[in-house]
């Protein structure tokens, strides 16, 4: 149902303090009265049409709000992004924009269908979206948008949610990939970000003026193994990235639940020096000693930093492709953009790569809106956010009504700057995924997490320690202040109408433990026993 837009008188009789008195004049013959009447509503049809905004939303994978230069990190001289930084400059940055499951399926399922992972369906790696959830493409195809989506999928449903798709299977490749289309396969070939983004322009080329458009561009860039385009064989040679302040934090003494028992540390675990040790391009930087695992986990921050900048590098290049595009067709004016990721990523912190938990590098991910004469230029937004809120704002946008069962909700009034005071003061997360799984929530300041399992909490104040380093679980000046954030995850489970018992189980570690040594070799080439698909 769409609803009448702003600016526009309402059609229907009016009423005023006499009720439907009045409502038209009498002095009308009623065949005259009936033309008048359908003269009026086929202009305000035709101005709303016109009036609809066209949406382009554009996702990467894994790329860390900390390598955007725009957001301010520790990088931001070291990974420069000039396009997406101009969103931000002509729009508004979201600083605590969320997922409410760190991982790829889950978090792209919950920006479809405005659901949190366990209403969707999707909880875990390769999962599919409930065939009841709604879909924010769905519902603009129906109110007349043209729909088209290129790139990265990552779920078993069909993507025929858009009227038209282009998507590589499960992760893709980094080069020449093969696309699913509504016709069959089609192979390219080329590096992917420029094939997404060759596709996604030839069919911007080829779109009915006449509507609008909703095009999702999705990038697998930057995830790993952070392959890069030719052109970037060179960049950024022989530099030298500052380290994060965390990336020798021992995590065996400051995290016994979340941290320790995550896999994907530099040094240890599924370590990332080993998966790497003996690539060629670029080269491990040499270690002497393997015992010394500061100089391991240094060798190993370097590498990957190195191939992620390269890799996000051709990122932000066709990100500039497509406003470049938008400018030269005299669409930027009309056209929301959007620019985000379906997760964070570690890069360095506590000595980690990838992400799947609930603390900040992992939850929080970039988050830039554009729409000129509605988003004021250069404006910042701190409110608690989540990708749940992505499907309301685009419907709210296009004059749709919004599902009841989506959970999420408009960002629109953020956007616009309008008052916000009953906004979420708490964000709901959980994982399924595996070791470690957990769940809990985020305030404003505070991060509580639980366990399967157990009664054993870790609990973090994050004005006070920002880089999340000290669990204070035990600490009896908090005693007070933790029992107020349980009861805020008890209320927060009731609103977003999670069981315990849909809650994760404990999950048994399939990697490796401890610290890498070369006589482990590559922790990839180690049989690993196979998971038990995720829970429907």
């Amino acid at each position: 149902m769409i609803r009448e837009l702003r600016g526009f008188p309402r059609i229907g009789p009016s009423r005023g303090r006499g009720g439907d008195k009045g409502a038209y004049p009498t002095d009308i013959p009623p065949v005259s009265r009936f033309l008048n009447i359908l003269f009026v509503f086929s202009v305000l049809c035709g101005s709303a049409s016109a009036a609809l905004p066209n949406i382009v939303f554009i996702m990467s994978d894994d790329h860390a709000y900390e390598a955007v230069s725009c957001y301010g990190s520790w990088l931001k001289d070291d990974v420069v992004t000039p396009n997406i930084d101009r969103l931000a400059k002509e729009g508004m940055r979201f600083t605590n924009f969320a997922c409410n499951n760190s991982i790829c399926s889950p978090s792209r399922a919950s920006f479809l269908s405005g659901q949190y992972s366990h209403k969707n369906g999707c909880t875990g790696l390769n999962g599919a979206i409930r065939k009841d959830a709604p879909i924010f493409a769905s519902e603009l195809g129906k109110a007349g948008y043209q729909t088209a989506l290129f790139g990265k999928w990552h779920l078993k449903n069909v993507p025929d949610y858009f009227q038209t798709y282009k998507v590589v299977k499960g992760q893709g490749k980094y080069f020449d990939p093969t696309f699913l289309t509504r016709k069959g396969t089609e192979k390219k070939t080329g590096y992917s970000s420029d094939v997404y983004t060759d596709e996604a322009l030839s069919w911007l080329k080829a779109h009915d003026e006449k509507k609008p458009f909703l095009l999702c561009l999705q990038f697998k860039a930057p995830h790993h193994d952070y392959s890069y385009a030719k052109r970037h064989d060179n960049f950024l040679e022989g530099h030298t990235f500052p380290e994060p302040a965390t990336l020798h934090e021992d995590v065996t003494k400051t995290s016994a639940l979340l941290k320790n028992p995550y896999w994907a540390h530099m040094s240890r675990n599924r370590a990332y020096y080993g998966r790497h040790w003996k690539d060629n391009k670029p080269p491990m930087r040499p270690v002497t000693d393997h015992k010394d695992t500061r100089a391991v986990t240094s060798a190993a921050y370097q590498h990957m930093m190195l191939k992620y900048a390269r890799c996000v590098a051709g990122v932000d290049e066709n990100v500039g492709r497509v406003l470049k595009y938008l400018d030269d067709q005299k669409l930027s004016e009309d056209t929301i953009v959007i620019y985000t990721s379906d997760q964070g990523y570690w890069l360095g912190q506590h000595g980690f790569y990838d992400k799947r938990l609930i603390l900040d590098t992992s939850l929080k991910m970039p988050f830039v809106v554009r729409f000129p004469g509605h988003i004021k230029a250069g404006t910042l937004n701190e409110n608690l956010c989540a990708n749940v809120d992505l499907a309301p704002t685009l419907l709210d946008y296009a004059g749709i009504e919004i599902p009841k069962t989506m959970q999420g909700r408009s960002l629109r009034p953020l956007l616009e700057g309008t008052s916000a005071d009953d906004w979420r003061e708490a964000l709901w997360y959980c994982y399924w995924g595996g070791t470690p799984n957990h769940w809990g929530v985020r305030t404003d300041r505070y991060t509580l997490v639980k366990f399967p399992g157990t009664d054993e909490i870790e609990f973090y104040d994050n004005e006070k320690d920002p880089d999340q380093t000290r669990n204070i679980a035990q600490e009896a000046d908090y005693a007070s202040t933790i029992r107020v954030c349980e009861a805020q995850l008890a209320r927060l489970m009731k609103e977003v109408d999670i069981l315990p018992a849909e809650l994760p189980k404990k999950a048994t570690s399939k990697h490796p433990a401890g610290p890498w040594t070369p006589e482990q070799g590559n922790p990839d080439d180690q049989k690993r026993p196979k998971r038990k698909p995720a829970r429907k």
